[in-house]
């Protein structure tokens, strides 16, 4: 539900497959091509360590002050500071060999050794063949999933009149709106420069249970084509966005209005002869074009005069809401498409969206 889909985490991408399942992959992971690679990542990591091990043991056994000695080092600083040669805390030795041990009992059950594949099999069965990030999102996945399906099953069989009136299923639609949807159109559903308001009757592609479900399953591409060029340059545009403005009795030009209306033809293909959208299509054809009506003062992208100058000349072509089937499922789409279906209610809390 954004321009484009940030990444969650600055180490993890996240894809998926063509069979729906959700692929995860360390940045810089990848197949060695040679066992060469391996090895020398075993190497620099085995080599390491060994320093580490080595370094520990010369500082226990290099010479220390006995106590009651007051044997210094042969080097000041700032003409009075001196340093004993005092031995290690023993906190500090203690916390270097359990960091050592750790760092062993991880390499040895995790893949942290070139090809090596760890052995967390012993501990879990599941990850008989080592351990991966692919392995243990799809059992944390599937144990999600066994918990969650009484739930979505009940929901399953509610139809959105029915769920909107349901407290468990608004609670399950909310939360799963806060954790997808609320970055591009805010926590309430109202939206922004950009983003859709969810919560008023001006849709883009409909506010029906179907095209709501369609929306977030499949995603939309809304795409304004540039016409600087086809309206003749910074005039032309001008004369048009003042056109734009007049279908919504916003303050315009009127001599600049009825030149841009000889042109709105080019406009009319999409927006209709009337500048009402694509929804207003009798024959449902253009629905799916998502161009907004313009005769209501609900401006996506700004309705001030710099604004649609820009949208007319340049275009928009990154209002991208991305697909959601292969993330959130069918389940918990058809419960988040009903609770974005509710958020459109009159003063009296009826919903005002079609139930058909």
């Amino acid at each position: 539900m954004s321009d484009f889909v940030h990444p969650l985490m600055s180490h993890l991408l996240v894809g998926v497959n063509g069979a729906g399942d959700v692929v995860l992959k360390n940045v810089g992971e990848a197949d060695f091509t040679s066992p060469f690679w391996s090895w020398f990542v075993i190497a620099i990591t085995v080599i390491g360590f060994l320093f580490c091990i080595l370094l520990l043991i010369t500082q226990l056994r290099a010479r220390t002050n006995k106590p009651g000695e007051a044997h210094v080092q042969p080097h000041e600083w700032d003409e009075t500071l001196q340093e004993y040669n005092n031995p290690l805390p023993r906190w500090w030795v203690w916390m270097f060999v359990i960091t050592l041990v750790f760092s062993a009992l991880y390499l040895w059950l995790y893949p942290g050794l070139g090809s090596y594949k760890g052995n967390m099999g012993l501990i879990d069965p599941a990850y008989k063949d080592g351990w991966t990030e692919q392995k243990q999102y799809d059992i944390e996945k599937a144990k999600l999933d066994a918990t969650s399906k009484p739930l979505y099953d009940k929901f399953a069989g509610m139809t959105f009149a029915q769920m909107a009136e349901d407290k468990a299923a608004m609670q399950v639609g909310k939360r799963l709106f806060l954790n997808n949807c609320a970055q591009c159109h805010g926590d309430a559903g109202t939206g922004g420069l950009g983003f859709p308001n969810l919560t008023d009757s001006d849709w883009l592609y409909g506010g029906s249970p179907d095209a709501i479900k369609q929306s977030i399953t499949a995603g939309r591409h809304g795409i304004m084509p540039a016409h600087g060029d086809i309206l003749g340059g910074a005039q032309g545009v001008n004369d048009m966005a003042n056109y734009v403005l007049s279908l919504s009795d916003s303050a315009h030009d009127a001599v600049a209005a009825a030149r841009g209306k000889e042109k709105f033809a080019v406009c009319a293909a999409c927006h209709m002869a009337d500048g009402k959208g694509s929804m207003s299509d009798p024959t449902g054809a253009l629905a799916s074009i998502g161009a907004p009506n313009l005769t209501d003062k609900i401006w996506l992208h700004g309705g001030d005069m710099k604004s649609l100058t820009e949208t007319i000349s340049k275009g928009r072509d990154k209002s991208v809401m991305p697909a959601w089937d292969k993330l959130l499922g069918a389940d918990r789409i058809h419960v988040l498409s009903a609770y974005v279906w509710q958020l459109n209610r009159s003063d009296d809390g009826k919903v005002k969206n079609p139930e058909q």
